[in-house]
Protein backbone atom coordinates (compact mmCIF):
# COMPACT_ATOMS: atom_id res chain seq x y z
CA UNK A 1 0.00 0.00 0.00
CA UNK A 2 1.10 3.54 -0.22
CA UNK A 3 0.31 5.25 2.59
CA UNK A 4 1.21 2.18 5.20
CA UNK A 5 4.29 1.60 7.07
CA UNK A 6 5.68 -0.65 9.89
CA UNK A 7 4.28 1.55 12.93
CA UNK A 8 2.17 4.09 11.63
CA UNK A 9 0.05 5.15 8.33
CA UNK A 10 0.15 8.35 6.14
CA UNK A 11 -2.89 10.76 6.19
CA UNK A 12 -3.58 14.21 5.43
CA UNK A 13 -5.86 17.10 7.14
CA UNK A 14 -7.56 20.30 5.78
CA UNK A 15 -7.36 23.46 8.00
CA UNK A 16 -10.28 25.07 5.80
CA UNK A 17 -10.68 29.14 6.85
CA UNK A 18 -13.41 30.90 5.51
CA UNK A 19 -14.00 34.60 5.39
CA UNK A 20 -16.78 34.70 7.99
CA UNK A 21 -20.41 36.83 7.86
CA UNK A 22 -22.82 37.01 10.40
CA UNK A 23 -23.94 34.51 12.49
CA UNK A 24 -27.28 32.74 11.05
CA UNK A 25 -28.84 29.88 11.89
CA UNK A 26 -27.93 26.58 9.66
CA UNK A 27 -30.06 24.15 9.11
CA UNK A 28 -26.93 21.67 7.56
CA UNK A 29 -25.20 21.69 11.29
CA UNK A 30 -28.49 20.73 13.12
CA UNK A 31 -30.45 23.97 13.28
CA UNK A 32 -27.92 25.76 15.76
CA UNK A 33 -26.03 29.15 14.96
CA UNK A 34 -22.78 28.90 13.88
CA UNK A 35 -20.74 28.28 17.47
CA UNK A 36 -19.66 25.40 19.58
CA UNK A 37 -22.30 22.97 20.39
CA UNK A 38 -24.64 23.98 23.13
CA UNK A 39 -22.44 27.41 23.40
CA UNK A 40 -23.44 30.90 23.47
CA UNK A 41 -21.84 32.50 20.16
CA UNK A 42 -19.04 35.16 21.54
CA UNK A 43 -18.23 38.45 19.68
CA UNK A 44 -14.59 37.46 17.87
CA UNK A 45 -12.35 39.76 16.62
CA UNK A 46 -11.48 37.29 13.61
CA UNK A 47 -12.96 38.17 10.27
CA UNK A 48 -12.74 34.33 9.39
CA UNK A 49 -14.05 30.64 10.47
CA UNK A 50 -12.51 27.29 10.39
CA UNK A 51 -14.19 23.94 9.86
CA UNK A 52 -14.00 21.92 13.07
CA UNK A 53 -15.65 18.15 12.97
CA UNK A 54 -16.69 16.19 15.91
CA UNK A 55 -15.18 12.73 15.73
CA UNK A 56 -17.57 10.34 16.57
CA UNK A 57 -17.43 8.60 20.33
CA UNK A 58 -16.89 5.17 17.63
CA UNK A 59 -13.59 6.30 16.54
CA UNK A 60 -10.92 4.24 17.29
CA UNK A 61 -8.36 7.45 17.16
CA UNK A 62 -9.00 10.16 19.02
CA UNK A 63 -12.89 9.79 19.93
CA UNK A 64 -15.40 12.61 21.14
CA UNK A 65 -13.12 15.46 19.71
CA UNK A 66 -13.26 18.34 17.82
CA UNK A 67 -10.56 17.53 14.90
CA UNK A 68 -9.81 19.38 11.38
CA UNK A 69 -11.50 17.34 8.68
CA UNK A 70 -8.85 14.43 7.05
CA UNK A 71 -8.21 10.61 6.93
CA UNK A 72 -5.54 8.10 6.33
CA UNK A 73 -4.00 8.29 2.48
CA UNK A 74 -4.96 5.69 0.00
CA UNK A 75 -3.59 4.52 -3.03
CA UNK A 76 -6.53 6.00 -5.04
CA UNK A 77 -4.82 9.19 -3.92
CA UNK A 78 -1.19 8.01 -5.19
CA UNK A 79 -2.47 6.85 -8.67
CA UNK A 80 -1.19 7.91 -11.85
CA UNK A 81 -4.31 8.90 -13.85
CA UNK A 82 -4.97 11.67 -11.66
CA UNK A 83 -1.84 13.30 -13.97
CA UNK A 84 -3.90 12.21 -17.25
CA UNK A 85 -6.72 15.13 -15.71
CA UNK A 86 -4.20 17.44 -14.59
CA UNK A 87 -2.82 17.07 -18.11
CA UNK A 88 -6.47 17.64 -19.87
CA UNK A 89 -7.30 20.66 -17.75
CA UNK A 90 -3.96 22.00 -19.08
CA UNK A 91 -0.13 21.13 -19.63
CA UNK A 92 1.17 24.36 -18.60
CA UNK A 93 -0.80 24.67 -15.22
CA UNK A 94 -0.11 20.73 -14.69
CA UNK A 95 3.70 21.31 -15.39
CA UNK A 96 3.79 24.87 -13.52
CA UNK A 97 2.00 22.84 -10.56
CA UNK A 98 4.42 19.99 -10.02
CA UNK A 99 7.17 22.45 -10.63
CA UNK A 100 5.68 24.39 -7.87
CA UNK A 101 5.14 21.91 -5.30
CA UNK A 102 8.57 20.85 -4.80
CA UNK A 103 10.45 23.76 -6.21
CA UNK A 104 11.46 24.63 -2.13
CA UNK A 105 13.86 21.23 -1.79
CA UNK A 106 12.73 18.12 -0.40
CA UNK A 107 10.42 17.69 2.80
CA UNK A 108 10.38 15.62 5.68
CA UNK A 109 9.77 11.85 5.55
CA UNK A 110 6.46 11.50 4.51
CA UNK A 111 6.69 13.73 1.23
CA UNK A 112 10.45 12.64 0.39
CA UNK A 113 10.31 9.19 0.69
CA UNK A 114 11.11 6.29 -1.69
CA UNK A 115 8.14 4.82 -2.48
CA UNK A 116 7.32 1.50 -4.75
CA UNK A 117 7.35 2.22 -7.86
CA UNK A 118 3.42 2.34 -8.88
CA UNK A 119 2.82 4.89 -6.19
CA UNK A 120 5.96 7.12 -7.20
CA UNK A 121 4.60 7.98 -10.59
CA UNK A 122 3.10 11.31 -9.01
CA UNK A 123 4.60 12.86 -6.04
CA UNK A 124 3.74 12.79 -2.43
CA UNK A 125 2.85 16.48 -2.60
CA UNK A 126 -0.05 16.22 -5.09
CA UNK A 127 -1.12 13.06 -3.59
CA UNK A 128 -1.85 14.25 -0.05
CA UNK A 129 -3.34 17.54 -1.23
CA UNK A 130 -5.88 15.18 -2.92
CA UNK A 131 -6.15 13.07 0.04
CA UNK A 132 -6.88 16.23 2.38
CA UNK A 133 -9.81 17.64 -0.59
CA UNK A 134 -10.96 13.83 -0.62
CA UNK A 135 -11.22 13.38 3.86
CA UNK A 136 -12.98 16.87 3.40
CA UNK A 137 -15.71 16.00 1.03
CA UNK A 138 -16.56 13.17 2.43
CA UNK A 139 -16.85 14.42 6.09
CA UNK A 140 -18.06 17.70 5.87
CA UNK A 141 -19.67 17.43 2.11
CA UNK A 142 -17.22 20.78 1.14
CA UNK A 143 -15.64 20.26 -2.33
CA UNK A 144 -12.66 22.29 -3.12
CA UNK A 145 -12.54 21.47 -7.07
CA UNK A 146 -12.45 23.56 -10.01
CA UNK A 147 -14.74 22.81 -13.29
CA UNK A 148 -11.85 21.74 -16.13
CA UNK A 149 -12.74 24.74 -17.47
CA UNK A 150 -12.00 27.25 -15.06
CA UNK A 151 -8.10 28.55 -15.00
CA UNK A 152 -9.09 31.66 -12.53
CA UNK A 153 -5.78 32.77 -10.96
CA UNK A 154 -3.77 30.39 -12.42
CA UNK A 155 -2.02 33.25 -14.85
CA UNK A 156 1.21 34.80 -15.12
CA UNK A 157 0.84 35.63 -11.82
CA UNK A 158 0.58 32.25 -10.46
CA UNK A 159 2.24 31.37 -7.60
CA UNK A 160 3.38 34.80 -6.50
CA UNK A 161 -0.13 35.74 -5.78
CA UNK A 162 -2.45 33.83 -3.18
CA UNK A 163 -5.75 32.60 -4.55
CA UNK A 164 -9.13 31.37 -2.70
CA UNK A 165 -10.04 28.19 -3.53
CA UNK A 166 -12.56 27.14 -5.39
CA UNK A 167 -16.06 25.49 -3.98
CA UNK A 168 -18.17 23.38 -5.83
CA UNK A 169 -22.35 23.43 -4.28
CA UNK A 170 -22.60 20.70 -2.03
CA UNK A 171 -26.77 21.28 -2.42
CA UNK A 172 -27.08 18.71 -5.43
CA UNK A 173 -28.05 14.94 -5.22
CA UNK A 174 -25.67 14.29 -8.04
CA UNK A 175 -23.07 15.45 -5.38
CA UNK A 176 -24.15 13.61 -2.69
CA UNK A 177 -25.32 10.00 -4.84
CA UNK A 178 -20.89 10.88 -4.80
CA UNK A 179 -20.14 11.89 -1.65
CA UNK A 180 -21.70 8.28 -0.66
CA UNK A 181 -20.10 6.46 -3.49
CA UNK A 182 -16.43 7.89 -2.67
CA UNK A 183 -17.19 7.37 1.26
CA UNK A 184 -17.84 3.44 0.69
CA UNK A 185 -14.93 3.71 -1.82
CA UNK A 186 -11.92 6.07 -2.28
CA UNK A 187 -11.29 5.42 -6.03
CA UNK A 188 -14.43 6.74 -7.06
CA UNK A 189 -13.07 10.04 -6.17
CA UNK A 190 -11.29 10.36 -9.15
CA UNK A 191 -14.18 8.71 -11.59
CA UNK A 192 -16.50 11.71 -10.05
CA UNK A 193 -13.79 14.05 -11.21
CA UNK A 194 -13.97 12.70 -14.57
CA UNK A 195 -17.63 12.66 -14.85
CA UNK A 196 -18.72 15.59 -13.35
CA UNK A 197 -15.42 17.43 -15.42
CA UNK A 198 -14.14 18.78 -12.05
CA UNK A 199 -10.33 19.24 -11.26
CA UNK A 200 -9.03 19.29 -7.17
CA UNK A 201 -8.01 22.47 -6.10
CA UNK A 202 -4.70 21.59 -4.91
CA UNK A 203 -3.24 24.73 -6.46
CA UNK A 204 -5.03 26.45 -3.59
CA UNK A 205 -3.54 24.50 -1.01
CA UNK A 206 -0.12 25.29 1.27
CA UNK A 207 2.07 23.28 3.53
CA UNK A 208 1.43 24.30 6.85
CA UNK A 209 2.29 21.28 9.41
CA UNK A 210 3.16 17.85 9.74
CA UNK A 211 2.47 15.83 12.92
CA UNK A 212 3.75 12.24 13.56
CA UNK A 213 1.98 11.13 16.58
CA UNK A 214 3.86 10.28 19.64
CA UNK A 215 4.82 6.95 21.07
CA UNK A 216 3.77 7.65 24.74
CA UNK A 217 -0.03 8.15 24.06
CA UNK A 218 -0.47 4.75 23.84
CA UNK A 219 2.68 2.50 24.74
CA UNK A 220 0.99 0.80 27.91
CA UNK A 221 -1.32 -0.83 25.43
CA UNK A 222 -0.89 -4.81 24.55
CA UNK A 223 -2.05 -3.91 21.06
CA UNK A 224 -0.04 -1.90 18.55
CA UNK A 225 -1.01 1.75 18.74
CA UNK A 226 -1.90 3.91 16.20
CA UNK A 227 -0.15 6.07 14.80
CA UNK A 228 -0.28 8.65 12.05
CA UNK A 229 1.90 10.50 9.56
CA UNK A 230 -0.29 13.36 9.39
CA UNK A 231 0.22 16.23 6.57
CA UNK A 232 -1.25 19.61 7.91
CA UNK A 233 -2.58 21.85 4.90
CA UNK A 234 -4.27 25.35 4.96
CA UNK A 235 -6.89 26.93 2.40
CA UNK A 236 -8.73 30.17 2.10
CA UNK A 237 -12.02 30.64 0.96
CA UNK A 238 -14.12 33.43 0.65
CA UNK A 239 -16.94 32.59 1.72
CA UNK A 240 -18.23 29.78 3.90
CA UNK A 241 -19.73 27.25 1.91
CA UNK A 242 -22.62 24.98 3.29
CA UNK A 243 -21.55 21.64 4.73
CA UNK A 244 -22.82 19.23 6.92
CA UNK A 245 -21.52 16.16 9.05
CA UNK A 246 -21.34 12.70 7.57
CA UNK A 247 -22.86 11.01 10.90
CA UNK A 248 -20.56 8.08 10.78
CA UNK A 249 -17.43 9.59 11.63
CA UNK A 250 -17.89 13.23 12.65
CA UNK A 251 -21.00 13.84 14.84
CA UNK A 252 -21.38 17.45 14.35
CA UNK A 253 -19.72 20.42 12.59
CA UNK A 254 -18.91 23.78 13.28
CA UNK A 255 -17.45 26.86 11.67
CA UNK A 256 -15.75 28.86 14.15
CA UNK A 257 -13.24 31.78 15.22
CA UNK A 258 -10.18 30.28 16.51
CA UNK A 259 -10.36 32.38 19.54
CA UNK A 260 -14.20 31.57 19.81
CA UNK A 261 -12.53 27.43 20.30
CA UNK A 262 -10.23 28.11 22.35
CA UNK A 263 -11.85 29.84 24.56
CA UNK A 264 -14.50 27.30 25.01
CA UNK A 265 -11.66 24.39 24.97
CA UNK A 266 -10.13 26.03 28.00
CA UNK A 267 -13.52 26.57 29.93
CA UNK A 268 -14.43 22.63 28.98
CA UNK A 269 -10.87 21.49 30.06
CA UNK A 270 -10.75 19.53 26.52
CA UNK A 271 -12.60 18.45 23.65
CA UNK A 272 -9.49 19.29 21.52
CA UNK A 273 -6.68 17.27 20.61
CA UNK A 274 -2.91 18.91 20.98
CA UNK A 275 -2.29 19.53 17.57
CA UNK A 276 -5.54 21.07 17.15
CA UNK A 277 -4.67 23.16 20.13
CA UNK A 278 -1.43 23.96 18.95
CA UNK A 279 -2.15 25.19 15.06
CA UNK A 280 -4.97 27.08 16.23
CA UNK A 281 -2.80 29.12 18.70
CA UNK A 282 -0.60 29.60 15.54
CA UNK A 283 -3.83 31.40 14.26
CA UNK A 284 -4.28 33.75 17.25
CA UNK A 285 -1.63 35.56 15.39
CA UNK A 286 -3.98 36.58 12.11
CA UNK A 287 -7.58 38.20 13.09
CA UNK A 288 -7.57 39.40 9.34
CA UNK A 289 -8.09 36.79 6.68
CA UNK A 290 -5.81 38.47 4.54
CA UNK A 291 -3.16 38.59 6.71
CA UNK A 292 -3.03 34.88 7.14
CA UNK A 293 -3.39 34.11 3.44
CA UNK A 294 -0.63 35.90 2.46
CA UNK A 295 1.74 34.69 5.27
CA UNK A 296 0.59 31.36 4.26
CA UNK A 297 1.49 31.53 0.70
CA UNK A 298 4.73 33.24 1.24
CA UNK A 299 5.70 31.16 3.49
CA UNK A 300 5.14 28.00 1.64
CA UNK A 301 7.40 29.41 -1.23
CA UNK A 302 10.48 29.54 0.91
CA UNK A 303 9.84 26.44 3.52
CA UNK A 304 8.77 23.24 3.94
CA UNK A 305 7.23 22.16 7.07
CA UNK A 306 9.23 20.11 9.54
CA UNK A 307 8.27 16.52 10.92
CA UNK A 308 6.68 18.02 14.44
CA UNK A 309 7.39 13.99 16.19
CA UNK A 310 6.29 15.04 19.92
CA UNK A 311 9.24 13.81 22.68
CA UNK A 312 8.58 12.41 26.05
CA UNK A 313 11.35 13.78 29.01
CA UNK A 314 10.89 13.44 32.45
CA UNK A 315 11.94 15.44 35.15
CA UNK A 316 12.10 15.54 38.82
CA UNK A 317 7.90 16.16 39.77
CA UNK A 318 6.62 15.68 36.00
CA UNK A 319 6.25 14.48 32.56
CA UNK A 320 6.92 17.09 29.77
CA UNK A 321 6.71 16.89 25.43
CA UNK A 322 8.99 18.38 23.68
CA UNK A 323 8.73 19.52 19.84
CA UNK A 324 11.45 20.82 17.22
CA UNK A 325 13.53 23.43 18.50
CA UNK A 326 13.38 23.13 21.65
CA UNK A 327 17.16 22.86 23.39
CA UNK A 328 15.81 19.10 25.04
CA UNK A 329 14.36 17.58 21.56
CA UNK A 330 17.10 14.91 20.79
CA UNK A 331 19.38 15.30 17.26
CA UNK A 332 18.02 11.46 16.24
CA UNK A 333 14.48 11.05 18.14
CA UNK A 334 13.33 7.59 18.45
CA UNK A 335 10.52 7.55 16.18
CA UNK A 336 10.06 3.98 16.99
CA UNK A 337 10.36 3.25 20.73
CA UNK A 338 13.66 1.30 20.88
CA UNK A 339 14.60 3.53 23.76
CA UNK A 340 13.55 4.42 27.43
CA UNK A 341 12.11 7.93 28.09
CA UNK A 342 14.86 10.22 28.37
CA UNK A 343 14.70 11.82 32.60
CA UNK A 344 16.97 15.03 33.42
CA UNK A 345 17.72 16.20 36.87
CA UNK A 346 15.35 19.22 37.15
CA UNK A 347 12.07 19.98 38.43
CA UNK A 348 9.45 21.43 36.11
CA UNK A 349 9.40 25.11 38.39
CA UNK A 350 13.00 25.52 37.61
CA UNK A 351 12.77 24.68 33.62
CA UNK A 352 11.97 27.79 31.79
CA UNK A 353 15.65 29.04 33.49
CA UNK A 354 17.62 26.13 33.03
CA UNK A 355 16.53 24.94 30.02
CA UNK A 356 15.39 28.55 28.09
CA UNK A 357 15.12 27.57 24.99
CA UNK A 358 11.50 26.05 24.68
CA UNK A 359 8.98 24.78 22.61
CA UNK A 360 7.64 22.24 25.02
CA UNK A 361 4.07 21.32 27.10
CA UNK A 362 3.62 19.96 30.64
CA UNK A 363 1.80 17.31 30.85
CA UNK A 364 -1.21 17.11 32.61
CA UNK A 365 -0.81 20.71 33.56
CA UNK A 366 -1.62 21.69 29.73
CA UNK A 367 1.18 24.95 29.86
CA UNK A 368 2.61 25.26 26.78
CA UNK A 369 5.84 27.19 26.67
CA UNK A 370 6.95 28.51 23.86
CA UNK A 371 9.41 31.23 22.56
CA UNK A 372 11.66 29.31 19.64
CA UNK A 373 10.41 28.02 16.39
CA UNK A 374 11.40 25.19 15.04
CA UNK A 375 13.30 26.42 12.13
CA UNK A 376 10.66 26.26 9.12
CA UNK A 377 9.36 29.49 8.74
CA UNK A 378 6.62 29.57 10.96
CA UNK A 379 4.97 31.61 13.33
CA UNK A 380 4.98 30.90 17.34
CA UNK A 381 1.94 29.62 18.71
CA UNK A 382 0.47 32.47 20.93
CA UNK A 383 -0.18 31.00 24.29
CA UNK A 384 -0.34 33.88 26.27
CA UNK A 385 -3.59 34.96 24.54
CA UNK A 386 -6.75 36.00 26.58
CA UNK A 387 -8.32 33.23 25.65
CA UNK A 388 -6.29 30.59 27.20
CA UNK A 389 -6.55 32.08 30.43
CA UNK A 390 -9.96 32.05 30.45
CA UNK A 391 -11.15 30.51 34.55
CA UNK A 392 -12.76 27.30 33.86
CA UNK A 393 -16.46 26.47 33.73
CA UNK A 394 -18.67 24.08 33.23
CA UNK A 395 -19.03 24.82 29.36
CA UNK A 396 -18.93 21.83 27.45
CA UNK A 397 -17.45 21.61 23.51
Amino acid sequence: MAAVLKHWREAATLILVAKSVKLVPNATSGGGALHLEGVNAEPSQYNYKMLMLKRSTKSKFMPNVYVFPGGIAEDADFSAEWLDLYRKFGESESGELLRQLTAVGPGPPMFSRTRSPEFEQIPSELAFRICAIRETFEESGVLIARSIEDKSGLNQDFPKKPICGKCLPLKSPVTEEWRARVDKNPDEFINMCRTLEVIPDVWTLSEWANWLTPLTLLMSKKVAPRRYDTAFFICVVDHIPDAVQDNNETVHLQWVAPDTVLSEFTRAGGGLAPPQVYEICRLLHFPKLGDLHRFTWERASTHRVKEYFPVVVGCEDGVMVVYPGDELYPDKPDREGEHPVRTIECSVADLPEKFPVMNRMIVGGGRHWVNTSAGDGHVIPDFQHEVMTSKPSRSKL
